[in-house]
C-alpha cells in the first residue's frame, strides 16, 4: 500500500470497489479467486487494493470497534495497539492538557487520547499520517488532533505536557526485540526530554531481560485476555512502582517497588497456578507467590503450587490429579485408564514437543484433561490436571 493506492481507494471508483469487495466476504485463502471476480468489474489495481483493504479491516476488527470504516496498511496494523490497550494507556495520560503521540502510525493511540485531551500526533511517514487522519475521521475526533509530518527527535513540541512514543520495531522488514534497535531507539527518544518529563515508550513485550532490568522508571507489561501484548516504560510523573503487570480488559494490576525474591521450592502440591504471561515477564512471580503462599516447582520455572485452592486473577488455578516424572508409557496408560480422549498440552521448561506427544498418546475417550510438561528440581516432569478455575476474585488496583 502506498499513498497513490490509498487515494485511488478514496475515489468514487475505489469506494465502489471497496463495497463490492466487502460483499464478497473474502478470506485470506480466497484472495486469488475473489480478485479474479472483482477484476471483472474494476481495473486490476483498484480491485487488488480494495480486496486487500477489506482483508485488513477483517483482521483489524479484533483491535478496533470501527475497523469497517478505517484504513490500514499491513505493517502499521500489525504494530498498532488495539483499543483496549490504547484506552488503558490514555487513562494514565488524561490529566495532561496536551499530549504528543510520537510515531503515531495509523492513529490508534491518537484516537484513544483525543477522547480525553488535545493531541499532537507526529510521524515521518506521509502514508501513515494520511491513514491516521482518515481513522480519526471514522471516530469523529479530527478536531482534537493536530497531525504533523516530521522527525520525532526534532519536531517542535512546544506546549506539550506529556508524550507517548511508539517507535518502529521493524527494521529492514524484520522484527527487532531490542529497544536500541528500534527506529528511533528508546535511548534517543528518552534523551529528547528532561529526565523528569512524563513520557511513555512502547517496547516489544519480548524485550531482552537484561534491557528490562536496566530501564529506569516503571516497566509495565500488559496482557489482553491472557495473551501478552505490550511493554511500556513510564518515566517522570507517569512512573509508579518499579514493575507492574496489568491484565486487560478487567484492569487488574500486580506491582512491586522492588523485584521480589525467588519463592521457596517444593514438590507439587494439590493445586497448580499458571501465572498470566504479563506477571511472568514483569518478574512478579515472586510477588504473586507471597500473596497466595505459593511455592515454585523448580527455581527456573514460572509455575507455582499451593496446598489449597486459590482464586486469583493473576494465574489460572488447576487441580493436580497426578504428578509424576515424565514417562510416555506411564502417562499414556494413566490417561487411558481415566478415559481421557482430549488433552490440552501446556509446556514450560520441557523439551517435549506438544504436537509430537499428542500423536504418541493416541487417546480415545470422552474425558478431558490438561497435561502440563515441566520440570521439578531439574527432572522432566508431567502433571495431569483437571479443568481450570475461573478468575473471580478482584485484584488490588494501584491508583
Amino acid at each position: 500500500m502506498d499513498l497513490a493506492a490509498l487515494e485511488l481507494l478514496l475515489s468514487p471508483l475505489g469506494q465502489a470497489a471497496l463495497l463490492a469487495a466487502g460483499e464478497l466476504a473474502p478470506r485470506e485463502t480466497e484472495f486469488l479467486s475473489c480478485f479474479k471476480r472483482l477484476s471483472k468489474q474494476f481495473p486490476a489495481d483498484v480491485a487488488r487494493a480494495a480486496l486487500q483493504q477489506v482483508l485488513w479491516r477483517q483482521r483489524a476488527a479484533s483491535k478496533f470497534s470501527r475497523a469497517e470504516s478505517m484504513y490500514f496498511e499491513r505493517e502499521a496494523l500489525e504494530q498498532a495497539s488495539g483499543e483496549i490497550i490504547a484506552t488503558h494507556r490514555a487513562g494514565r495520560l488524561a490529566r495532561f492538557g496536551r499530549v504528543a503521540d510520537l510515531c503515531c502510525g495509523l492513529g490508534g493511540d491518537a484516537i484513544a487520547l483525543a477522547g480525553r485531551t488535545e493531541v499532537l500526533a507526529v510521524d515521518r511517514d506521509p502514508l501513515r499520517l494520511r491513514l491516521a487522519a482518515l481513522n480519526l475521521q471514522a471516530y469523529g475526533l479530527s478536531q482534537r488532533v493536530r497531525l504533523v509530518q516530521g522527525d520525532v527527535l526534532q519536531v517542535d513540541l512546544s506546549g506539550v505536557e506529556a508524550a507517548f512514543a511508539d517507535p518502529d520495531r521493524r527494521v529492514d522488514g524484520r522484527r527487532v526485540l531490542s529497544a536500541e534497535q528500534s527506529e528511533p531507539t528508546r535511548s534517543a527518544l528518552q534523551s529528547r526530554f528532561p529526565p523528569d518529563f512524563p513520557l511513555g515508550i512502547k517496547l516489544a513485550p519480548g524485550l531482552p531481560r537484561g534491557e528490562v532490568d536496566r530501564l529506569t522508571g516503571e516497566v509495565e507489561f500488559l496482557s489482553v485476555a491472557g495473551e501478552l501484548k505490550e511493554c511500556v516504560q513510564w518515566t517522570g510523573s507517569l512512573a509508579g512502582p518499579r514493575r507492574r503487570a496489568t491484565l486487560l480488559p478487567a484492569g487488574h494490576t500486580l506491582w512491586a517497588t522492588e523485584v521480589p525474591p525467588c519463592p521457596a521450592v517444593e514438590p507439587p502440591g494439590d493445586w497448580l497456578l499458571d501465572p498470566d504471561p504479563a506477571v511472568v515477564r514483569a518478574g512478579l512471580v515472586g510477588e504473586l507467590a507471597q500473596r497466595v503462599d505459593g511455592r515454585l516447582l523448580d527455581p527456573t520455572i514460572a509455575y507455582l503450587s499451593t496446598r489449597q485452592h486459590i482464586e486469583t486473577p493473576f494465574a489460572q488455578s488447576l487441580a493436580i490429579e497426578e504428578s509424576l516424572p515424565f514417562h510416555l508409557g506411564r502417562l499414556r496408560e494413566l490417561l487411558r485408564k481415566r478415559g481421557v480422549g482430549t488433552v490440552e498440552i501446556r509446556r514450560r521448561g520441557s523439551a517435549v514437543e506438544p504436537e509430537t506427544l499428542w500423536r504418541q498418546l493416541r487417546l480415545r475417550g470422552s474425558e478431558r484433561r490438561i497435561i502440563v510438561l515441566t520440570q521439578v528440581q531439574a527432572q522432566p516432569w508431567v502433571l495431569v490436571c483437571g479443568s481450570s478455575e475461573s478468575r473471580s476474585i478482584p485484584a488490588e488496583i494501584e491508583p
